[in-house]
């Protein structure tokens, strides 16, 4: 049974650090912009990144963390593989409600310019309860049985 739990906690892990890591650099939205002036002005869409959002380096740095959980979960022996267990879904909460914050105020924030959502949010989205919930299945998958905490 445990062994189940961290093989299925594996393939959860890997998909959410493909999708987390391609989501820091995928578009997070598309803003119409303008190259020139008058008559000659061309509109076209242009992607922008979670970098270039306000505030999408906190998005970045809690990634970056859940990773860094993700692998104490792992790797980790004792207290530290609990701790992961129980900070990686709290963690990607979390950071799942940065996410949603930065995408829906983005519009408000860009001057009245027409937005959409692009694919790096939903990337993004996808890959944070795939990482919590790997957290929480390979801690307790690497668990011994038997030991007293």
């Amino acid at each position: 049974m445990q062994r189940n739990l961290v093989r299925i906690g594996g393939w959860l892990a890997l998909f959410g650090l493909l999708t987390g890591s391609a989501s820091i650099f995928v578009p997070w939205m598309r803003r119409q912009a303008a190259t020139g002036t008058g008559r000659r002005a061309e509109r076209h869409l242009e992607g922008v990144t979670v970098l270039n959002i306000p505030l999408g380096l906190w998005y970045v740095m809690l990634l970056l963390t859940l990773f860094a959980v993700l692998g104490a979960a792992a790797m980790g022996v004792g207290r530290g593989r609990r701790l992961a267990g129980v900070a990686g879904p709290i963690l990607s909460l979390v950071t799942a409600c940065i996410a949603v914050a930065l995408i829906t105020t983005f519009e408000n924030r860009s001057g009245g310019a027409r937005t959409a959502v692009a694919s790096g949010s939903w990337l993004g989205l996808a890959s944070l309860p795939l990482l919590g919930f790997a957290c929480g299945l390979i801690a307790i998958g690497r668990a011994r049985r038997g030991t007293s905490p």
